[in-house]
């Protein structure tokens, strides 16, 4: 008998798991995304191990902020540079990290080269805004998931090269949801929006 009534209990569970799903709206959206959304997600700077210019790759304005980067590295102690072919139109700076740097800074590939790589604060999310349910897809809406960077590491104002990570200013990510084989789902379609932070070309 008890084993009868723990399956319809089953049974009943399921069913009621895929009936059919209630209207979209924003608090549900807000409960979709909560598990995601209320994390805190260290974020990262980076910098080139070697920056250099020569008369048929001139230096940019990356280069200069690359260049000051490595120069507070080293004030700190955490990289020694090291400078060759330093002429009006040239130069090679290359950084080497030190015993102090090896826990502190992290290596990655980019399109400019090997780069030290260091956590510089987190990135905090502050909820949802400006949802918006499809008009004949209960089902299915959008809304922007606002979020700032918070708590700087004392690497914060090292890395000149951070670009577009202003502390307490918020930014929004677009998100859609939607609901597809008894789950409610949810995508990032536009990770950023911000006025400024244009890409920067990858040294040729």
């Amino acid at each position: 008998m008890v084993k009868r009534f723990t399956v319809a209990l089953a049974v009943a569970a399921l069913a009621f798991a895929c009936g059919k799903p209630q209207p979209l709206t924003a608090e549900k959206a807000q409960e979709i995304i909560a598990a995601y959304a209320f994390k805190h997600e260290p974020v990262y700077a980076e910098v080139p191990q070697k920056v250099w210019w020569t008369p048929q790759a001139p230096k940019d304005a990356y280069d200069e902020l690359a260049l000051r980067t490595l120069r507070n590295l080293e004030r700190e102690g955490l990289v020694t540079v090291t400078e060759s072919n330093v002429t009006a139109n040239s130069a090679t700076y290359v950084a080497k990290v030190t015993e102090k740097g090896f826990p502190i800074l992290g290596t990655a590939p980019s399109y400019r080269g090997p780069v030290y790589r260091a956590r510089i604060a987190e990135k905090r999310y502050d909820g949802l805004r400006n949802f918006v349910r499809h008009p004949r897809e209960v089902t299915v809406g959008h809304a922007e998931l606002v979020w700032h960077y918070e708590k700087p590491t004392p690497l914060y104002p090292l890395f000149e090269t951070k670009i577009d990570k202003p502390l307490q200013q918020p930014f929004a990510s677009h998100v859609s949801f939607w609901y597809e084989d008894h789950v409610w789902k949810f995508s990032v379609n536009v990770k950023k929006v911000s006025s400024s932070a244009a890409a920067l070309p990858p040294r040729q």
